[in-house]
């Protein structure tokens, strides 16, 4: 095992849109040098999470157990399309939601090519397991910050707005996930400070040429191949979230995650499965993780060991999102919630009211608002639900009791 130790240097990722990803430390390190403030902030932060991360590690809970899936609100900003016109501006927020979706489904394991994990790939690689995050990334709709010409049904969608003007922080927006797309310079794809906190203001800056999938949107951003599949956010935001690069940033360095083999350095393109690393041991290379530095069609995994430090990360920071932008219209009546075990799953699960209360009437629907799922008039205090038929994915689940409604997520792997 790898050992962890607490770190207090920041470290700015930055990827090059170049037949390989490359890394522009240097000059954000710099920048910071001239914030002492936010120097100063971030250090306690790393201290924070790292410390959260060993207290995971060392007890009973050091595998993938949240009871319920945290929903992040984001905001996102095209500080380039001040001049587009309607039909644009919708198409922003479309290839926004597209880019959201990719999240999701990175994140919890759902992605289709997770198949080739499970199928082909982990076997290659004995004892290490895909990470599932249990949270939802969602457009924020409620309560935006004013002057941005935001009203309530309004998705977190910014155009020509000077994200954090000189910095990288932005006060007029703290309590969201920020990701800002931009023509970033020097072919830059994107970057994120290591175990960032809304409560800052934080943000994740991606290249319009790397953001979501598709066609994208004619002059603003247009996915470039091969970064055209929404990868390059997934590999940010995991260093939002205190993952470091899959090496460590150095020759057979260490990314303070105990399940992830040794590599020597970065991958670009898409390396054979026979890959081996020329560190001690010469173990094979998990290139297929979204940490390395491979094209998007072949990063498609997190390892369990990853999704724990972020979790961690995610602990101490929970407190700092603006709950109150997101759609939700759940609510906790005299102490009573929701209960959802296991949370994710592989489509069977146990429902259950807190304080014993009977359900009453039960509805389950998919990311699309389809209902697949209905029981009325439940006189029973939990009920078993098989979903196995239905796709992987994050489903909502809402009941209406006699104590009130109530509104969870559910994975479905």
């Amino acid at each position: 095992m790898k050992k962890i130790t607490l770190l207090f240097t920041l470290f700015v990722f930055s990827c090059l849109n170049a037949q390989e990803r490359t890394c522009g430390q240097e000059h954000a390190m710099q920048q910071l040098e001239f914030n002492p403030l936010m120097q100063a902030k971030h250090q306690q932060q790393m201290q924070l999470s790292e410390q959260a991360y060993q207290d995971l590690m060392n007890s009973q809970n050091a595998v993938q157990s949240v009871a319920s899936t945290l929903v992040i609100p984001v905001a996102i900003h095209f500080p380039s399309s001040g001049g587009a016109n309607a039909t644009q501006r919708n198409c922003l927020r479309q290839l926004a939601q597209d880019q959201v979706d990719i999240l999701n489904e990175d994140y919890n394991a759902y992605n289709s090519d997770i198949t080739t994990w499970d199928n082909t790939t982990s076997p290659y690689f004995p004892g290490v397991n895909k990470g599932i995050m249990n949270v939802e990334f969602e457009i924020a709709t409620l309560n935006h910050p004013s002057g941005f010409g935001l009203v309530n049904g309004d998705p977190a969608v910014t155009f020509g707005y000077n994200f954090g003007g000189a910095s990288d922080w932005d006060p007029n927006w703290t309590g969201y996930l920020n990701i800002v797309v931009d023509n970033l310079s020097g072919g830059t794809l994107g970057y994120a400070y290591l175990a960032s906190d809304p409560q800052n203001g934080a943000a994740v800056f991606i290249n319009a040429s790397a953001f979501g999938s598709g066609s994208g949107c004619s002059g603003y951003a247009v996915p470039s191949a091969p970064y055209n599949l929404g990868r390059t956010l997934t590999h940010e935001l995991g260093h939002y979230m205190n993952l470091n690069h899959i090496w460590g940033n150095g020759t057979c360095g260490n990314d303070f995650v105990a399940d992830t083999p040794q590599h020597n350095t970065a991958n670009g393109g898409c390396p054979a499965i026979s890959h081996t690393s020329t560190c001690s041991g010469t173990p094979r290379e998990l290139t297929m993780n979204y940490m390395d530095y491979t094209y998007d069609a072949c990063m498609y995994m997190f390892t369990a060991g990853q999704a724990t430090r972020m979790q961690a990360h995610l602990s101490t920071i929970e407190s700092n999102f603006n709950y109150s932008t997101l759609n939700n219209d759940a609510f906790e009546v005299s102490g009573t919630r929701i209960a959802l075990y296991p949370n994710p799953n592989n489509g069977i699960f146990d429902i259950t009211l807190s304080n014993n209360n009977v359900l009453g009437n039960i509805s389950i629907y998919d990311v699309t608002g389809r209902l697949v799922f209905e029981r009325k008039n439940v006189n029973a205090e939990s009920l078993r639900v098989d979903l196995t038929n239905s796709n992987s994915g994050i489903y909502t689940v809402v009941i209406k009791s006699e104590d009130g409604m109530f509104k969870s997520k559910i994975v479905i792997n």
